[in-house]
């Protein structure tokens, strides 16, 4: 079942806040109990970590009005405002302005007026999401290619500083892309050496989110191994393809291994050495989550250049 978008109202006045709660219900939004006042609009916001907040800016009897309510919450949590008031002189309009509102709806309006203003801002809001994730997969993947070219020519095998610095290098790509993508984990898996590779793989290289480590949601380990089902992963593999869906398509061994460490969704991409398959990299979600093309590609490419550091 499909998630509701959830709003926030903030609004001091009880029955202007009841009658946008039961407008908005009525076109098909969830609606938590409003906000009376700016502490109680900030502890919600929070707490309920809402899709889009409606925000009175007159707050009778609150330490903050709506735009300073904004302004705290804007420190603590991305979402989008859309201020409601009766108030359109220009030093408001100047305070609200300096907040990058996504609407700003004068008292009286219509359902439709509000309707319309809440499916504008959604979508602005998603699409400056959309922005501000490909500029951190594009300065993630330049810092990858940068660090690659750095290594050129590469320091000899022999080396005792070679794995180090390898090993280091690998992994500050892996937090880069993993905080762009916003991935609760990155993994690289070696292939087994038995039977070609065909049984498993094993953790090589991992990242995890601080904040997923220190919530416990996610239990990975450099000791794991994961065990194929059938061949049909290392045939997709292999054959340069990548597989990005929910832990829950997958098949059994690999839905139990993702599952029991709390994975909800995965974007796995190949690996090659020397035009092998030699293992594979994992980007991880402890939610369900879609991986975009934008996304899928930039990973690509920091996985070709994993792969090109390998070899």
């Amino acid at each position: 079942m499909e998630r509701k978008t959830q709003i926030l109202i903030v609004e001091d006045e009880l029955i202007v806040a009841e009658n946008l709660r039961l407008a908005l219900a009525g076109m098909g939004y969830e609606v938590p109990e409003p906000a009376g006042d700016s502490s109680t609009a900030i502890e919600r916001a929070a707490s309920l970590c809402p899709d889009l907040i409606l925000m009175d800016i007159v707050l009778e009897g609150s330490g903050l009005d709506g735009i300073e309510t904004a302004e705290r919450i804007a420190k603590i949590m991305d979402v989008p405002v859309i201020f409601v008031t009766a108030h359109s002189d220009k030093k408001t309009l100047s305070r609200v302005k300096a907040t990058g509102p996504y609407a700003y709806i004068l008292k009286p309006f219509n359902e439709r007026e509000l309707a319309f203003a809440i499916e504008l801002a959604l979508e602005r809001y998603r699409l400056d999401c959309e922005i501000k994730k490909r500029d951190s997969l594009l300065l993630a993947t330049s810092f990858a290619i940068e660090w690659f070219l750095r290594r050129q020519p590469p320091v000899a095998q022999a080396d005792p500083a070679y794995e180090k610095n390898l090993s280091a290098g690998i992994m500050d790509i892996l937090e880069h892309i993993g905080f762009a993508v916003h991935a609760a984990s990155v993994c690289i898996f070696r292939l087994n050496p038995g039977n070609g590779g065909r049984d498993g793989a094993a953790v090589q290289y991992l990242w995890v989110d601080p904040g997923v480590t220190a919530s416990g949601k996610v239990s990975f380990s450099r000791s794991d191994n994961l065990t194929f089902t059938t061949l049909l992963w290392r045939s997709l593999l292999g054959s340069g393809n990548a597989i990005a869906c929910d832990v829950e398509s997958l098949p059994g061994h690999e839905r139990q291994f993702f599952s029991d460490r709390g994975i909800a969704s995965v974007a796995v991409l190949p690996l090659f050495r020397n035009d092998s398959l030699w293992g594979f990299v994992g980007f991880s979600d402890i939610t369900s989550r879609e991986w975009s093309d934008s996304e899928m590609e930039a990973l690509q490419i920091a996985g070709n250049l994993i792969g090109a550091v390998l070899g």
